[in-house]
C-alpha cells in the first residue's frame, strides 16, 4: 500500500490530538460551558476513530518511511489535523462557517495567528484555550519538522543547522522523531509553564496567562482579547512577552544544552544566535526613532513600541501592543520585512530564517566580488566551515520559490478582489506564519473575518506553504511528478 506508513503515523498523530481535545473539555465544564464541553468530547471521538481507522487499515506498514513518505505525512498532518481542529469552532458557533473554522484552525497549527473571531472577551474560555493549544501543538509540530524530518533529510541547505543534540543513528526517522519529541517536548512545556508564571507574577489571571504563554513560545499571535496586547496595557506582562517571544524564535536544541549542562557558550558560538540579537536590537533601535521622530505617542512609549515590535515580527509572533495602523510607511515596510525573514532554524519562527538569509547576503557579497574577476575562487563560510555549493544553490532555490510564491499569491489576491497592496501584505503575512501584519498594517477593523471565502482558502494554502518552509511540499510533489 503506497504512503501506508504516513497514513499509519498520521492515524496515531489523530489519536493523540484527539487526547489534546479532553483539555478544553475540562476547562469547558469547570467553568460550566457544558454544552461546549460535550462539543470537544463529541469532536474527540470523532478524531479518535478516524485515527484508529487509519492504524487498523495500515497495520503491517513498514516502520521506517522513505523520503517521499516523510514528507507526505508532513503535508498529512497540516492538511487533515486543521479539519478536525476545526469541529468545535463550527460546532459551538464561534464562527458562522466551515471555510471560517479550518480558517482559525489551520492558522493555529501553523502558528500564523490569524484570526477571524470578533469580541474575543465575550467568547467561551474553552474556545479560547482550545485556539492557544492549536498554536501550542503548531509550534511543537514545527520544531519535529525542522529539527528532525528536514535536518534528516538535509533539505534546503539543512546541512548547515547545527543541532546541538545528539542526533543518534540516522537510519529510522521514526525512532529519531520519537526521541527528539521526548527530548524537545518537555523543554518546550517547561518553558512554557516559566513565561506562564512571570505572567501571573505581573497581575495577569490564571487563565490568559496560560493562554498567552502557548501563544508566545510557539510564536504564535494568538491573543485572549481583541486589539492583541493593547487591551492589557500592561508594561511588566509586555516585557515578559518579549523575552519568550525572543526565546521562542532561537534554536530549541541550544535550550536542549543548556537544560543539559552545555554552558551559555552554546549560544553565543552559534552565528545564526547572533544575527538574531544583532537584528533584533539595530531594528529595536531604528523603529523607535522612526516612531518618536514621527510623534506617534510619547517617547517613552515610542521607544517600547519600537522594541516590542520589532522582536514581535522578527519573531513572526504577530503580537502588538499599540496600533501601528497609524504608523509611517517606513516602518510598516520594515515590519514586513522582519517578518519575511524570520527567527533561527530550529524554532518556532517562520519566514525565511536567519541562517538562510544570511548566506544569501554572503553569496550576493561573493558575486559581486567575482564581476571584475569572473575566474575567482571565493569561498563562504559559516560557523568556521566552508560552505558546499549544493548548500548554496538550495538556500538560492528556496529564496527564488519563496519570492515567486509571494507574488503570485499577491497577484491572486488581488485578482479576487482585494487592494494591491493590502493583497501582498496578507500573501505575505501568510507565507511568513505572522497572521496579524495584516490587521497591524490595515488596521483591526479590516480584519480577516471580512474576507470572502475564496480569499481563506488561498490564504490557508499560503500558510500551509510557509510552515512546510515551500521546500518540503515541492520535494513531495516533485517525487510525485516523477512517478506520473
Amino acid at each position: 500500500m503506497a504512503y501506508a506508513i504516513a497514513l499509519s503515523t498520521l492515524g496515531w498523530t489523530l489519536a493523540g490530538f484527539a487526547v489534546t481535545m479532553l483539555v478544553p473539555a475540562f476547562v469547558a465544564f469547570g467553568y460550566a460551558e457544558t454544552d461546549q464541553g460535550w462539543t470537544f468530547l463529541v469532536s474527540a471521538g470523532l478524531t479518535l476513530f478516524a485515527g484508529g481507522a487509519l492504524v487498523i487499515a495500515t497495520r503491517g506498514a513498514p516502520r521506517s518511511p522513505n523520503q517521499r513518505e516523510a514528507f507526505a505525512l508532513a503535508v498529512l498532518v497540516w492538511l487533515i489535523l486543521p479539519i478536525f481542529g476545526a469541529l468545535p469552532f463550527y460546532y459551538i458557533g464561534v464562527v458562522p462557517t466551515a471555510t471560517d473554522a479550518y480558517f482559525e484552525a489551520m492558522s493555529g497549527l501553523t502558528t500564523t495567528g490569524a484570526t477571524v473571531l470578533r469580541d474575543l472577551q465575550i467568547i467561551e474560555r474553552s474556545v479560547l484555550i482550545w485556539r492557544a493549544l492549536l498554536q501550542w501543538l503548531g509550534g511543537l509540530a514545527t520544531l519535529m519538522l525542522t529539527v528532525v524530518l528536514l535536518s534528516f533529510y538535509s533539505v534546503g541547505a539543512m546541512k548547515l543547522f547545527r543541532s546541538a543534540m545528539p542526533r543518534g543513528e540516522r537510519h529510522d526517522l521514526r525512532i529519531q522523531l520519537v526521541q527528539s519529541l521526548r527530548a524537545i517536548g518537555w523543554i518546550y512545556l517547561s518553558l512554557t509553564g516559566a513565561c506562564a508564571l512571570f505572567l501571573v507574577l505581573t497581575g495577569l489571571g490564571f487563565f490568559e496567562s496560560i493562554c498567552l504563554a502557548m501563544s508566545t513560545l510557539s510564536t504564535g499571535g494568538f491573543s485572549t482579547r481583541d486589539g492583541s496586547l493593547t487591551a492589557f496595557a500592561s508594561p511588566a506582562m509586555e516585557t515578559v512577552i518579549v523575552v519568550f517571544m525572543f526565546v521562542g524564535a532561537i534554536n530549541f536544541t541550544f535550550h536542549w544544552a543548556i537544560f543539559h549542562g552545555r554552558g551559555w557558550r552554546v549560544y553565543t558560538s552559534d552565528p545564526e544566535f547572533r544575527y538574531l540579537t544583532v537584528v533584533a536590537l539595530a531594528i529595536s533601535v531604528v523603529l523607535a526613532a522612526v516612531l518618536v521622530l514621527s510623534n506617534e505617542a510619547g517617547t517613552l512609549d515610542s521607544v517600547g513600541a519600537g522594541i516590542f515590535t520589532a522582536i514581535s515580527m522578527l519573531t513572526t509572533t504577530g503580537f502588538y501592543n499599540s496600533a501601528p495602523s497609524s504608523w509611517p510607511l517606513f516602518a510598516t515596510l520594515l515590519m514586513l520585512m522582519l517578518a519575511l525573514i524570520g527567527g533561527c532554524t530550529g524554532s518556532t519562527a517562520g519566514g525565511i530564517k536567519l541562517l538562510r538569509f544570511s548566506m544569501l547576503m554572503k553569496l550576493v557579497r561573493r558575486e559581486l566580488k567575482r564581476l571584475p574577476h569572473p575566474s575567482s575562487v571565493l569561498r563562504i563560510t559559516y560557523a568556521g566551515q566552508v560552505v558546499d555549493e549544493s548548500s548554496l544553490s538550495g538556500i538560492l532555490t528556496i529564496f527564488c520559490t519563496f519570492a515567486v510564491a509571494l507574488g503570485l499569491f499577491g497577484v491572486a489576491l488581488s485578482g479576487l478582489g482585494m487592494d494591491f497592496h493590502h493583497a501582498f501584505a496578507a500573501a505575505a503575512a501568510a507565507l511568513s506564519n505572522a497572521g496579524p501584519l495584516t490587521e497591524i498594517s490595515l488596521g483591526a477593523e479590516r480584519g480577516y473575518d471580512a474576507l470572502t471565502a475564496e480569499i481563506k482558502w488561498l490564504l490557508c494554502l499560503a500558510m500551509l506553504l510557509g510552515r512546510l518552509e515551500v521546500f518540503a511540499l515541492l520535494t513531495l510533489l516533485v517525487g510525485v511528478f516523477r512517478r506520473v
